[in-house]
Parts: C-alpha cells; sequence; structure tokens
C-alpha cells in the first residue's frame, strides 16, 4: 500500500447531534471506534483532528488541534495537512459504515497528477472518504483566504479526480439521533 496517513475528522460542534459524536453510541460502540478499526485494519497511523475543547481526545490520541475557526471540515483538513506533512486519507467520525475496500480503492488509484481523489455519486461529488496530497496545503490556504469553505467547490478547483460509486450506503453520515435507529 502506498505511503499514507490516516486523519479522523472529530473536531465539529456536533449541534445536530447534541452530544459529541466521538462518543454517540452505534450497536454497542463509539463511533470514534469505528474510525480507528477501519484504520487499524488498512494497518495506517493516524491522528484525530480535533478543536481545543476536547481534552479527553487529546490526552488519549495522536491529535491535531484544528487552527481555524468556524471554516468546517476545510479547516481539519488543512491543519492535519500542515501539521502532519504527509499524504492523508481522510475520514469523518460519523461515518461508520466506511469500508476498507473503498479507502483501498482510494489509496491504489492515487495518482501523481490529482491532490485530491473522491468518489463521485449520481454525478455528486463525495467530499469523504478522500485522499490529499500534501502538496494541496497551499492551494487550500489560497481557496480559505477566499472564504471557499464548500468542500465540492474546493475539491473542483484542485487537479483532483472523482471514482464512481453507487453505494449510497457507506456514504451516509449520521447528523440526527434519529439516524442511528
Amino acid at each position: 500500500m502506498k505511503s499514507v496517513h490516516g486523519l479522523i475528522l472529530c473536531g465539529g460542534k456536533s449541534t445536530r447531534m447534541g452530544q459529541d459524536k466521538t462518543s454517540v453510541m452505534l450497536q454497542g460502540k463509539p463511533l470514534l471506534t469505528y474510525s480507528i478499526e477501519l484504520f487499524a485494519s488498512l494497518n495506517i497511523d493516524f491522528h484525530l483532528s480535533v478543536n481545543p475543547n476536547q481534552k479527553e481526545l487529546i490526552e488519549n490520541y495522536p491529535s491535531v488541534i484544528d487552527q481555524f475557526e468556524a471554516v468546517g471540515p476545510l479547516g481539519g483538513i488543512l491543519t492535519g495537512l500542515k501539521s502532519i506533512g504527509k499524504d492523508l486519507l481522510i475520514i469523518p467520525v460519523d461515518m461508520p459504515q466506511l469500508t476498507k475496500n473503498l479507502l483501498l480503492k482510494l489509496v491504489d488509484a492515487f495518482g501523481n497528477h490529482e491532490l485530491v481523489r473522491c468518489f463521485q455519486r449520481n454525478g455528486r461529488i463525495e467530499p469523504f472518504p478522500s485522499l490529499w496530497k500534501s502538496e494541496a496545503t497551499s492551494l487550500l490556504n489560497e481557496l480559505l483566504d477566499e472564504r471557499e469553505l464548500s468542500l465540492q467547490k474546493c475539491i473542483t478547483r484542485l487537479p483532483h479526480h472523482l471514482s464512481d460509486s453507487t453505494d449510497s450506503e457507506v456514504f451516509r453520515n449520521l447528523n440526527y439521533p434519529e439516524d442511528l435507529g
């Protein structure tokens, strides 16, 4: 497998869920455990992207503290790229249906010409999971300076590749308590 480092985005406010998503229980285990187990199955080292208030996570896991306030996942991605300095395979903590095979498709197909690789489904970009080259940092900085916060728009403005997928369930993220049922 190509050399990549994992980044689990878990620094969001979780306003709709009503609690930190990392500790939300699904089928008897916290959401964070699903992401950790997925990276372990791929033998990929990882960091968590967290906000400064997530002290317990910072103390217990390799973490990068999001340096950008109120810019959504773009801030976590950019902080990760700057802090870790490696190509990053990025997943959010709230997508427990992601599979090893899906992530392998990204990693195995990662080429030299794109800065980001992710999936598209029915013509719509799915920004996660995604693989980002460390060289994307300066261009992402420019997009952030322009206040471009839409990941889909950022991806289209960078050299990118979109792999097709028809599996809608793996891309489902859990935002509300009723999504857990």
